[in-house]
């Protein structure tokens, strides 16, 4: 590739090695560094070490073309580096602020191995002001070597769906990047010109704005999916459809249909971390936030809704024989980073039921691993789980759910309970079955309204 740069990308987890080997197959020069030497020999014998559709592939294709290699030495990748990339974890204090104390090691590092000229990029979920951050912890480096060597520091934040991470890279929407100096944006251009296939996808601001634009999206997404869950309790209530609520909105080019699904919350690494870390910048800034706190609320109180179904229907759910479809906090990946399993099998552990799970990708959770099999474990097939069970769960909507044979399942969960998180079956499948079915804001309370309405046009 004409105009190849050498690229260090700091982080072999999620957002680093995605970079990494994305960068590699538009024909950059790219060396991936990572602390972990375990995890740095397991990648270069071609393991990844962990579930994303496509990218064990491209990073195969990149260590075969020789543009992606691996290392555990920080000042190797730092002398390789026109463009130096960090990628490390930013998890969240108690306070739910970002913790950014590896993202300032690795800027602690650089100051003190750089020897030329470089774009230090910010990729990691930081608040704003963590360039200003990341500029003076180099800087202050440099002064106590008494070196004068010219960089810029830039942001440039990820926005990769788990699941669809490849794909998000290879063919983006936008690639944000935030700078305060001409030469770092036209490195930055030069390093995503391949990528950029169309008119506005890269697009140029300054550092406070591109570190808050993936907050401020993530929110958004949070949002309407909080929002929706609000719309399925009250349809609930007043025996609505949220399902056919969704169709209708989605119709309407001014909402559109993504991220309209109510269901049993959102987790994963992103959502509820951002949401608390844009909640600590407004008390740190001391600006009240309402909407972000009703968003997390919400949200919070999804994670009991699952078994309050259940309980409707049963009562008390100890010595209760439980199914848990689904692991994951999303279909296409094994990240189980707050997922809404999590919360409903530590609930129903606490309340004295057993439990069955399966997941196609996640075969273990190190939580339960010391548990009784009496109590916990996970089969390998879905129907195994569900024999004879009080209540199968479905947390998360896998498309190997989607496609299940209705009938066979409802023979093995015979007279049982199904709570349906995701709202995936149609109510219908299982009319005049044994079974009692429950989705998320699709219950018919008709004689409630009624009764509701009676008693007001009474008084």
């Amino acid at each position: 590739m004409d105009n190849a740069l050498r690229v260090s990308v700091f982080g072999a987890g999620y957002v680093g090695l995605v970079t990494a080997a994305g960068l590699a197959a538009i024909g950059h020069h790219v060396l991936c560094v990572d602390v972990d030497e375990k995890k740095i020999s397991s990648l270069t014998n071609g393991e990844v070490p962990f579930f994303e559709p496509g990218l064990p592939e491209m990073i195969s294709r990149g260590v075969a073309s020789r543009n992606l290699h691996f290392t555990s030495s920080l000042t190797t990748a730092i002398d390789h580096g026109q463009v130096i990339i960090i990628g490390v974890g930013t998890p969240p204090l108690s306070s739910g602020a970002a913790d950014l104390s590896q993202v300032l090691s690795v800027a602690t590092s650089i100051g003190k191995h750089i020897k030329h000229r470089a774009v230090v990029v910010v990729k990691s979920t930081v608040p704003v002001g963590t360039s200003e951050l990341v500029h003076e912890a180099i800087q202050d480096e440099l002064n106590r070597r008494g070196d004068l060597i010219a960089f810029s520091v830039a942001s440039n934040p990820e926005f990769l769906k788990e699941g669809d991470a490849v794909r998000d890279f290879m063919v983006p929407d936008r690639i944000v990047i935030g700078v305060s100096d001409e030469w770092a944006g036209d490195v930055l251009g030069l390093l995503y010109e391949p990528l950029c296939k169309s008119d506005g996808v890269l697009m140029k601001m300054s550092t406070q704005s591109s570190e808050m634009c993936k907050y401020a999206a993530n929110a958004m997404l949070a949002t309407r999916i909080s929002f929706m869950n609000e719309m399925a309790r009250l349809s609930d209530i007043v025996g609505a459809d949220i399902c056919e609520i969704q169709r209708v909105m989605a119709a309407d080019p001014r909402i559109g249909s993504k991220y309209l699904n109510a269901g049993a919350g959102f987790g994963g690494s992103c959502f509820p971390k951002d949401l608390r870390a844009i909640r600590a910048m407004g008390i740190d800034f001391n600006c009240d936030l309402p909407l972000i706190e009703s968003v997390i609320e919400v949200n919070t109180r999804q994670q009991s809704v699952l078994i309050d179904k259940a309980r409707e229907v049963l009562g008390s759910l100890k010595g209760k024989r439980c199914a848990v479809w689904g692991l994951a906090f999303k279909p296409d990946t094994d990240d189980i980073r707050e997922a809404p399993a999590l919360h409903l099998i530590h609930a129903l552990l606490a309340e004295g039921a057993s439990i069955v799970a399966h997941d196609p990708v996640v075969q273990w959770l190190p939580m339960y691993s010391s548990l009784s099999p009496d109590l916990f474990h996970i089969v390998d097939d879905p129907y195994a789980a569900i024999a004879n069970v009080d209540v199968l769960f479905l947390v998360t909507e896998w498309s190997e759910y989607r496609a299940i044979d209705v009938q066979r399942m409802t023979e093995l969960v015979g007279d049982g309970v199904i709570v349906d998180g995701r709202n995936i079956w149609a109510k219908f499948d299982f009319t005049g079955t044994d079974v009692a079915y429950l989705g998320i804001g699709r219950q018919s309370n008709v004689e409630h309204v009624r009764e509701t309405y009676a008693v007001e046009l009474a008084g």
